[in-house]
């Protein structure tokens, strides 16, 4: 997808998705910034942005603001009602993106989300099964502790498995270039990557980190994963919309 040029990102004034708006700009690409807030988003997005107000959780609402664009980019959360903040914004999408498949959408979770961590975990991967069940093209990514990363971690590591414990450390950047570039490089095409920051020389070929890893083969895991939640254990919302998705 070297040709993309409109990117929507939901989760815009978080503190990854700022860093998504300013990056994606720098790429040259064209970017609409959502916020259920247009005018406080405005205070803290960076000049360029079209700043677009939306529910996340709402299809139609998201819908009104999806024409032209090609490529979503999510790192929305939150502290409070997990399953709202987590989860739900993906079945509003793909309800959004009925007829448009096409589009792709790069998602923001967490790292060791596929070991039994707790609700917010839980809610993340749920999220992850659903992205990798809906015929879009994706990457997913999975970042480190935002910010712990040290003054010579420039270089972007990529892993999968999700085999990382403890706090590693991650540029927000990395995050925000590899949530962009898995969307502009072929090769970052249904993966699901862990995301940390290393000392070393700054990435500059794309294309080659995403081929350095394994696709993804199934929808309730990433590549390399060891542990898998069968579906009839999940709950029976993430059930039904799965069910959806194959009908």
């Amino acid at each position: 997808m070297s040709d993309t040029r409109t990117v929507l990102v939901i989760g815009a004034t978080g503190q990854v998705g700022r860093v998504v708006v300013a990056e994606a700009l720098a790429r040259g690409l064209s970017v609409r910034a959502q916020s259920r807030n247009a005018a406080r988003a405005a205070r803290s997005l960076p000049a360029g942005a079209d700043i677009v107000e939306a529910s996340p959780t709402d299809a139609a609402s998201l819908a009104a603001v999806l024409d032209g664009v090609d490529v979503v980019i999510l790192t929305h959360g939150g502290d409070a009602d997990l399953e709202h903040n987590y989860y739900a914004v993906i079945p509003a999408l793909l309800e959004a993106l009925t007829d448009r498949p096409e589009v792709y959408i790069s998602l923001m979770t967490s790292m060791y989300i596929s070991h039994p961590s707790g609700e917010s975990w839980d809610w993340k991967r749920r999220a992850e099964r659903l992205v990798r069940a809906s015929g879009h093209p994706y990457t997913i990514v999975r970042p480190g502790w935002f910010d712990y990363q040290g003054p010579d971690d420039t270089q972007i590591d990529l892993r999968q498995g999700d085999l990382v414990e403890g706090q590693p450390g991650v540029d927000r950047h990395h995050i925000a270039q590899v949530l962009i570039e898995g969307a502009l490089n072929p090769s970052g095409e249904h993966r699901t990557v862990e995301v940390f920051s290393r000392p070393g020389a700054p990435v500059t070929d794309f294309e080659a980190l995403f081929a350095a890893t394994q696709p993804d083969t199934e929808a309730g895991r990433g590549a390399l994963d060891q542990d898998l939640v069968p579906l009839a254990d999940e709950p029976a919302r993430v059930q039904a919309d799965i069910d959806r998705l194959d009908a």
